[in-house]
């Protein structure tokens, strides 16, 4: 298990038929289950009954997923080892990016229930958050803000019982509060910052703060970051009193291994060949 932020927890795992139906009680988290894999990946019996209701049977292959929203009492059974990515999602975060998001939203949003259904979009936003999150240490919290960002966006558009009001376009942030968020970035390049963290500076919304903010400079927050992390170690590897690891720390990454393969996928140098062209 991985937990990510706010009580986010993904896990990846494979289970074993039961011998009989079993029964889950109910939480507080949004389940979304993708099926990663099963073997020969060809369609097998999944049955399902939720809060003691009808019992309802479906064919399920990897690239379907199956919702459980909060606070539903899910009674499964399956008829082979099965391999599941589970993304919970607390409702007080869709609610807040529900909130954060639209012109008005109702007091409270409700997830459809969704049994072995596709959605390509979906099942990408949903690897991507999982591939991201298990890189553990490595992980860019930026990275990961903004994919939650769009996959409860996504639910909400696609897969609950309200309809999202958008919010009007927004303008740009004036020179003095950009001026104010490049300041901040500049001066915390050697550790994480978060979505939240910056759009405190000018007190707005997560949301709107990377929408208005894409809109100022042409490129996310997380794709500004890591130019300004890019161009700061450029800056350094001129130095040749500094060390990579030096470097690494200078700029935020977690070791030298992975800012070798940051500055490679921004550069198509490593740092060292990059020193010695200098």
């Amino acid at each position: 298990m991985r937990i990510f932020k706010e009580g986010l927890r993904v896990e990846r795992n494979v289970y074993a038929p039961p011998g009989e139906r079993i029964s889950d009680s109910g939480i507080p988290d949004h389940c979304i289950s993708l099926h990663i894999a099963n073997p020969g990946n060809l369609e097998r019996r999944l049955e399902r009954r939720l809060d003691g209701g009808k019992l309802i049977e479906r064919l399920t292959l990897p690239g379907l997923f199956t919702f459980v929203p909060a606070f539903r009492e899910p009674e499964w059974f399956w008829e082979s080892v099965v391999e599941i990515l589970d993304i919970y999602l607390p409702a007080t975060v869709l609610e807040q990016i529900a909130m954060e998001s639209c012109v008005s939203a109702p007091q409270t949003v409700e997830l459809i229930d969704r049994f072995a259904v596709r959605d390509p979009l979906l099942e990408q936003l949903a690897l991507t958050f999982s591939a991201e999150v298990e890189r553990g240490d490595r992980r860019d919290f930026l990275y990961l803000e903004s994919v939650q960002t769009l996959l409860a966006l996504h639910l909400l558009r696609h897969h609950c019982t309200v309809k999202i009001t958008n919010s009007p376009k927004l303008g740009k942030l004036s020179p003095s509060k950009l001026q104010q968020i490049i300041d901040c970035i500049q001066d915390n390049l050697d550790r994480d910052i978060g979505l939240a963290e910056l759009a405190e500076v000018v007190q707005m919304s997560s949301h709107h703060f990377g929408k208005i903010f894409k809109q100022s400079t042409g490129v996310s927050p997380h794709q500004y970051v890591l130019q300004c992390r890019i161009e700061r170690a450029k800056k350094l590897l001129s130095n040749p009193q500094l060390t990579l690891a030096d470097i690494s720390q200078s700029v935020g990454c977690c070791d030298q291994s992975h800012f070798t393969n940051v500055f490679r996928r921004y550069t198509s140098m490593t740092p060292r060949q990059y020193r010695d062209r200098l």
